[in-house]
């Protein structure tokens, strides 16, 4: 009985382990280079003199947690203007990189966008 209780023990703690903690605010930058989705709020927005959208998460730049950007090549070909998002909560599909030392992600396709 106890190399049964002691083999599922062993079991039940492999399977925990080998589940990938998700995505955070708190962990996002641990997930560079990996393709992930994060639901969170937009805390800040952002328009570049160039047309660009940054939408800052966690906190208002600079003391944001990440950012998603959306250049406006890309943003031109959305049926809305992504800076319409201030204040909702959106997820995010994308590669984690980091720029300047803080995670973002750079958002191509308005599906890689859900509102909540």
């Amino acid at each position: 009985m106890k190399k049964v209780f002691l083999t599922l023990f062993l079991f039940g703690t492999l399977l925990v382990s080998a589940q990938e903690i998700p995505p955070t605010l708190e962990n996002i930058a641990s997930f560079e280079g990996k393709t992930i989705t994060i639901c969170e709020k937009v805390t800040s927005i952002y328009e570049t003199k160039g047309g660009n959208a940054l939408l800052n998460f966690g906190k208002p730049f600079p003391d944001n947690a990440f950012s998603v950007v959306v250049f406006k090549l890309d943003r031109d070909t959305f049926s809305y203007n992504p800076l319409t998002l201030d204040t909702k909560t959106i997820c995010i599909t994308g590669t984690v990189i980091m720029y300047k030392g803080k995670p973002e992600i750079i958002v191509k396709k308005e599906s890689e966008i859900v509102v909540k």
